[in-house]
């Protein structure tokens, strides 16, 4: 059923922004507008890019697996200055694309990152407003639309907090300003659509702009579950104070101590939808963010289990229950297995009868290697198996790297298992 349902009951929202005629554009605010219901508990999402219809039918098919149902996606005023309305309609049939697959779209406008502060000043308005008025009455209409976001992480960077001490306030103030008068043009073109601001975190919402918004939004890159906790709960006591539903646009980053698990760990505790960055393991990014590999595979399973709400046992209900790889016997197999046919490799009378003996080998090492990758008893970002499938690929392998990574599987089992032989 569709997110935004045509037939439900129409709310209407008060804006707390003075209904005025903005001097510099004339452009008048929208009032008291009708607005679509929507439930943001339900939203399932990943940020992503605009690619070709090919690429974007075969990689939302990977996020549909798991029950994705929205993208997030930057657009580039920088880009439209350039193609005009080429990149107007490339933005359209993304739009349609994704929701040709089952798919909302919360398109980005503006990106508070990198910001360049002439854009937000007065003598950038003009590039703004065309920008603004060619993208969003051009979406207004499309059923893939979820809602815009305004802009991503206004205050997160330089020109903020590069910025002496003194002056951050000023500052701040200044995209504020340029966010209010962006915010009243695009609900004046698109008054029945819905709109947000992706605050950096929960104590950056500000109220000026917040209480023009149709849902309260923000990201989580805490490193820890205290730190988490308290950005989460920021950010619902503003949706309660303003009275609209909040969700959070951003999270999950390998490298800041974010792990997937956990944040939507807190989604499901403070019952928020999310939208995880980034659906596709890409890009400069590629290493410290990403879901799925560019061919369908995961890098993280545990990402998966807690997008259906399964989080890993920490010990606060149940206790932990290490597994036992060798409860029938299987790790005493697999070594005898291993020295077997490390034995067999070492006597082969020459180096053709060697690599013959091979297949063995590696069939020895598979099995204790799943042993491993079963009870988790190794890094899963270097899967053995992974190795083995290598080697099996390779039309001239080196034996004795083989003979080194049995023996290393061999090792680690015996560890795990504390056989001495």
């Amino acid at each position: 059923m569709d997110m935004i349902s045509k037939n439900s009951a129409y709310m209407r929202r008060t804006r707390r922004a003075a209904v005025a005629v903005l001097a510099a554009a004339g452009i008048a605010t929208a009032a008291q507008a009708a607005k679509p219901s929507l439930d943001c508990s339900k939203i399932r999402c990943a940020c992503y890019s605009i690619k070709d219809a090919e690429t974007v039918k075969r990689e939302l098919g990977y996020g549909a697996r798991v029950g994705l149902n929205t993208v997030r996606v930057w657009l580039s005023p920088r880009t439209f200055e350039k193609r005009g309305d080429e990149y107007v309609r490339e933005v359209v049939d993304f739009v349609r694309t994704c929701h040709s697959c089952g798919y909302k779209t919360m398109p980005i406008l503006f990106n508070g990152n990198m910001l360049d502060p002439e854009t937000i000043r007065p003598g950038g308005y003009d590039n703004a407003d065309r920008f603004t008025k060619a993208i969003v009455p051009a979406l207004k209409n499309e059923p893939g639309l979820l809602m815009f976001d305004m802009m991503n992480e206004p205050l997160c960077n330089g020109f903020i907090n590069r910025a002496p001490a003194a002056e951050r306030s000023a500052r701040a103030e200044e995209i504020w300003s340029f966010l209010r008068r962006e915010t009243d043009l695009a609900v004046s073109l698109a008054p029945d659509c819905l709109f947000t601001i992706g605050y950096t975190v929960g104590s950056e919402i500000e109220e000026t702009t917040a209480s023009r918004l149709d849902v309260i939004s923000f990201h989580d890159y805490s490193p820890t579950r205290a730190i988490a906790r308290d950005n989460y709960a920021k950010a619902a006591e503003w949706g309660r104070k303003l009275g609209k539903p909040v969700l959070q646009t951003e999270t999950g980053c390998l490298a800041r101590a974010n792990s997937y698990e956990m944040a939507l760990q807190f989604c499901d505790e403070f019952g928020i939808g999310w939208i995880l960055f980034n659906l596709v393991i890409e890009g400069r990014c590629f290493d410290e963010h990403g879901i799925f590999y560019p061919d369908g595979t995961i890098r993280d399973a545990a990402t998966i289990a807690a997008m259906f709400g399964c989080f890993r046992n920490r010990g606060s209900g149940s206790a932990i229950t290490p597994p036992n790889p060798n409860r029938e016997g299987a790790v005493d197999r697999a070594l005898k297995r291993i020295r077997e046919q490390l034995d067999k490799n070492a006597k082969a009378s020459t180096f053709a009868d060697r690599d013959m003996n091979l297949d063995g080998l590696l069939e020895a090492c598979e099995r204790a290697a799943n042993l491993l990758e079963a009870c988790e008893l190794v890094p899963m970002c270097d899967l053995p198996t992974a190795k083995i499938e290598k080697y099996r690929r390779d039309p001239s392998p080196d034996t004795l790297e083989i003979r080194r990574f049995a023996f290393s599987l061999a090792e680690k089992l015996k560890e795990a298992c504390q056989i001495v032989d």
